[in-house]
């Protein structure tokens, strides 16, 4: 057989290992991306939410209200990123009793579930597919302002 016989054999075959090779590494990169853009979402969401609403319930005008403005101000910040109430978890734990007194420390801590892309229902059921992550936020009530702890 002559070489150049040999070689008409393998016309073309370059350009399918190429694309085979670059399906073969840009799908797991592409991936990555995306769940690591996910992943930066919800951190974000996390901090964002619970500064906004430690700050929310530290403003708040009276002690009844503190909990549904921070959960209004942790429900935006998530929606900016994508993420529902669903997917959050809030606790707030107050520096001293009453928590709207003057000069007291208001924490949030806020834990988002973010799942991972692309997972049938059926394996999220059978396998964790969601990472946690979390986040917190501290904001005092100002010193200047009237007790709105309640009695």
């Amino acid at each position: 057989m002559t070489r150049r016989a040999r070689l008409r054999g393998e016309t073309g075959s370059a350009s399918v290992e190429f694309v085979v090779l670059a399906l073969v590494l840009l799908v797991p990169v592409a991936y990555l991306v995306i769940t690591l853009a996910r992943l930066q979402a919800g951190s974000y969401a996390a901090s964002a939410g619970s500064r906004a609403a430690a700050r929310a319930f530290t403003t708040a005008p009276t002690a009844d209200e503190a909990p549904g403005r921070a959960r209004a101000a942790l429900d935006l910040a998530l929606a900016d990123q994508g993420f529902t109430d669903a997917d959050a978890t809030a606790t707030t734990d107050c520096e001293q009793p009453g928590c709207l007194v003057p000069d007291a420390a208001v924490r949030v801590e806020v834990q988002v579930l973010v799942p991972l892309p692309f997972v049938p229902p059926l394996l999220r059921a059978a396998v964790p597919a969601a990472v946690p992550v979390r986040a917190s936020g501290v904001a005092v009530v100002d010193g200047l302002a009237p007790s709105r702890a309640v009695p």
